[in-house]
């Protein structure tokens, strides 16, 4: 895949973060009709960038725009 399109898909992948506040990796290619590794590219690219956020729950790879809020107060 050229870098071009791998580019092309982490701006779709950033636009639907920014509908969601958590999402799996296979739900998100599912949204963005995209492969599983296609998308998973372009994730790697947003957090190269420090765009988003990755982690594992569960045995999945979730993906969201904003970190994972880890304490709260009051």
């Amino acid at each position: 895949m050229y870098k071009a399109t791998i580019g092309t898909n982490a701006g779709k992948v950033w636009h639907a973060l920014q509908e969601t506040t958590e999402i799996t990796l296979p739900d998100l290619a599912g949204k963005l009709c995209l492969s599983v590794e296609d998308t998973a590219l372009a994730i790697g690219w947003l957090a190269r960038e420090n765009k988003i956020f990755i982690r594992q729950k569960e045995n999945e790879i979730w993906v969201s725009e904003k970190p994972e809020i880890m304490f709260s107060f009051g």
